[in-house]
């Protein structure tokens, strides 16, 4: 059940995915996979089929990526913020390889995030902010998982991520022909 608002998303925008590309509805099932993983307790699935997801997401960014002096402040801003919080999550893992799976998908979603900073397009405060509540469900997450229990989880981790990925979807449905 978790899964199908991601994958209402991922149908439409894959209705319309010759004119602006496959990498955001790609991105969006991928999620819904995750969500499904999630919802069946398989954890490392679950990582996985969200990693694939980011890195959907950044092919997406990669071609408008470009560092400029306007953008570094933003993005040395967000990495301490990010390795702050991933800082706190690695100390609590007790198995290594949970901590190495952690530690890739950290990887992976601080690249998403940093290619969202970094990218030159319209709607961009958009994207960074889907990124931002990204950041924030998955760290909900982890802290839920690592270092104490949230009660109710799924309402505080839900909403970013469900909003991540309606931005994501919104911004991808709403461009305009021959716009990135």
């Amino acid at each position: 059940m978790i899964a199908i608002p991601t994958l209402i998303l991922a149908l439409v925008c894959l209705a319309r995915g010759k004119q602006h590309g496959w990498w955001i509805p790609l991105g969006l099932t991928l999620s819904a996979v995750g969500d499904f993983a999630g919802s069946q307790g398989l954890f490392q699935l679950q990582m996985g089929a969200f990693a694939l997801a980011l890195a959907s997401y950044i092919a997406d960014f990669a071609p408008y990526s470009k560092l400029t002096t306007a953008r570094v402040r933003p993005l040395v801003v967000a990495f301490v913020a990010f390795c702050t919080m991933l800082g706190f999550l690695v100390v609590e893992i007790r198995s290594t390889i949970q901590a190495a799976t952690v530690g890739i998908y950290a990887v992976v979603l601080l690249s998403m995030f940093s290619a969202t900073i970094v990218q030159h397009r319209p709607r961009w405060g958009w994207y960074v902010v889907a990124a931002v509540l990204f950041v924030i469900s998955d760290g909900l997450i982890g802290y839920n998982r690592f270092v104490a229990p949230i009660p109710a989880i799924d309402w505080w981790c839900l909403p970013p991520y469900y909003a991540a990925q309606l931005i994501f979807a919104g911004t991808y449905l709403t461009q305009q022909k021959g716009e990135a």
